[in-house]
């Protein structure tokens, strides 16, 4: 449902970046990061069942 928010953390922190609050830029790359692995880590739990 809110799939968005990685992209719009990392546009939000590039935007800031190029209007050199490069600190609140950091953070919010930074959010982005730990948004995105815990959401791997809660999606990819269980082992994938292929059959070749």
């Amino acid at each position: 449902m809110y799939m968005f928010l990685p992209f719009l953390l990392a546009l939000a922190g590039c935007a800031c970046v190029g209007r050199s609050y490069a600190g609140l830029g950091y953070v919010l790359w930074s959010a982005t990061i730990v948004i995105t692995v815990a959401w791997f880590f809660h999606h990819a739990t269980d082992p994938l069942n292929f059959s070749f």
